[in-house]
């Protein structure tokens, strides 16, 4: 899967376990990449960027990296910032016109980091192959209520960014793609991630595939625009990954003071902290910063990791969904190159017996009527509003007494700190991605809860819950 130009391989012992991990059978083709102090020291791929056509996927491969690309548009909106042309806790209706008047009142800050109580529009708008224009956002979604009233709680959608790609384009009067190219991409000198357009013939582009019944189908294409939305639509390669974080450990692309308060979570205005930033689910593991993000768009799923302690990055990318399971391929691949790095190398503890565990499976499980004392007034908020996953199904029960690991470490972290961390060992994925009852538990992708097809992770106890809305009680 190399060439004597390529990035460095990981060894081969290594490369068999990943493939292991990533389900070859059932993904195209997949790259993983590992990144130290802006340079990369390991590479690994597999599989094809175009099946009909046998190419293989190599570092030069591009795939869309979906929400992974959130992180970008913050940026954008922290240039402007630092430009003195927004401020972040003004209402965006000062920069934005046509807007409903509840959105209006929306600070940027808020959007920056979902707190602003918006409804997905993802919920509603369901075609990936047709225009997605603003007026058609705002008809099918404009006149509902908010979720919550902004700042007190939280909840992905979507909505918060393209309403940032908006106001991007409002302020610096280029289209979105043009401002990313020149601001952004370009001086990261990154030598091929770009905006992705659907329509367009671009070099080196996987081919997204849908991976249904046993077998391989083309992946609805996207639409142009919806492609290169500002919620997510930027295509990276493998060897993107080490100048962009050469251009992010800097000051090149938005002030020092700017990139520390974008990886930090945001408070709510009952003081209380959650694990998003600007664009990156922030936490802290084996005692270090942590940020990372999940995307996924038709036929194509990313997963990007920084952990400060290592100085490690990684990223992997795929070309197939259902895709493999991208968080656990990253923090295996981060434990390779740095053991001890995340919770992969606590040692088992317990026979999942115990009752704290048995309570989360219950939870997880939904085996009884949703006990809302088991969550922070903010979740409670956020719960009684019908948000998204609260009456998600399952496609089955967890196996009987699941494994936990990790019993009061203290090393693994959210912000307000976990001093436990229960990880039930499962063959399928028993909730929905951004589901609350997920949503309860650090650290995790795209969610706030630690989810993969094979794990579960619940913060057991916190040393300071009054300040974590997001640690259930148990």
């Amino acid at each position: 899967m190399t060439s004597p130009e390529s990035l460095p391989p990981v060894p081969d012992a290594f490369a068999t376990r990943l493939r292991e991990l990533a389900g070859m059978a059932a993904v195209a083709g997949v790259a993983v990449t590992v990144v130290r102090e802006g340079q990369a020291i390991g590479f690994w791929s597999a599989g094809d960027a175009s099946l009909p056509f046998r190419v293989p996927v190599t570092d030069h491969t591009l795939f869309h990296i979906g929400s992974v690309g959130k992180h970008i548009t913050a940026l954008a909106v922290m240039q402007l910032v630092d430009a003195g042309s927004v401020m972040l806790d003004a209402p965006v209706g000062g920069y934005l016109e046509g807007l409903p008047p509840s959105w209006a009142a929306i600070s940027v800050r808020r959007l920056l980091t979902h707190t602003s109580g918006l409804p997905d529009y993802g919920r509603v708008i369901r075609d990936w192959d047709r225009p997605q224009s603003r007026e058609l956002i705002i008809n099918a979604i404009g006149t509902a209520p908010l979720l919550f009233a902004p700042g007190t709680a939280w909840a992905y959608s979507n909505t918060n960014y393209v309403v940032l790609g908006w106001l991007i384009e409002a302020i610096s009067g280029q289209s979105y793609a043009d401002y990313l190219r020149h601001r952004l991409l370009g001086p990261a000198a990154l030598p091929s991630a770009r905006v992705d357009s659907a329509d367009d013939v671009i070099a080196d582009r996987a081919e997204p595939y849908d991976h249904i019944n046993g077998r391989f189908v083309h992946a609805v294409q996207l639409e142009r625009s919806v492609s290169a939305a500002a919620d997510g639509g930027v295509l990276f390669s493998a060897r993107d990954i080490a100048p962009w974080s050469t251009a992010l450990a800097g000051e090149r692309l938005v002030s020092r003071m700017l990139m520390s308060e974008a990886t930090k979570g945001a408070l709510l205005t009952t003081g209380r902290q959650v694990p998003y930033g600007f664009g990156w689910f922030v936490e802290r593991t084996a005692g270090h910063p942590m940020q990372r993000h999940a995307g996924r768009v038709p036929g194509f799923a990313a997963f990007l990791m920084h952990l400060a302690g290592p100085a490690l990055w990684v990223a992997v990318m795929a070309n197939t969904t259902p895709p493999p399971p991208v968080l656990l391929v990253a923090l295996t691949a981060a434990e390779a190159f740095s053991p001890g790095s995340t919770f992969l190398s606590l040692p088992p503890a317990g026979d999942g017996r115990d009752p704290q565990t048995l309570r989360a499976r219950q939870m997880l499980e939904r085996t009884g009527a949703p006990d809302l004392d088991w969550f922070a007034p903010e979740m409670q908020v956020l719960l009684r509003s019908g948000g998204e996953g609260f009456q998600a199904s399952l496609p089955g029960r967890l196996p009987p007494y699941s494994s936990i690991v990790g019993v009061s470490t203290g090393k693994y972290t959210s912000p307000s700190s976990v001093s436990a961390v229960i990880c039930v060992q499962t063959p399928v994925l028993p909730v929905h991605s951004h589901d609350p009852f997920s949503q309860v538990s650090l650290p995790g992708s795209p969610g706030l809860g630690m989810v993969s097809k094979r794990q579960i992770c619940l913060p057991v106890r916190t040393l300071n819950a009054r300040t974590n809305p997001f640690a259930p009680v148990l």
